[in-house]
């Protein structure tokens, strides 16, 4: 392990966990009673702005039949 990849405290934002696994060096997003996101940062800023980028993207439209 290297010096500085100790455990860090975990932050909330915006209703989501950002948490540190130490022994990968990445940092990962979790809402509410879910599992950890698959993808991984390198920052808890980048965490933050994926989580940003989440809650207001437009949801997407739903898909009908073409006629």
């Amino acid at each position: 392990m290297l010096a500085n990849d100790g455990p860090r405290p975990s932050e909330e934002h915006r209703g989501h966990e950002i948490l540190y696994v130490a022994g990968e060096r990445s940092w990962y997003t979790r809402a509410a009673d879910a599992p950890r996101s698959a993808a991984s940062y390198r920052s808890a800023f980048q965490a933050r702005r994926a989580i940003d980028a989440m809650l207001d993207a437009p949801p997407a439209a739903a898909r009908g039949k073409k006629r």
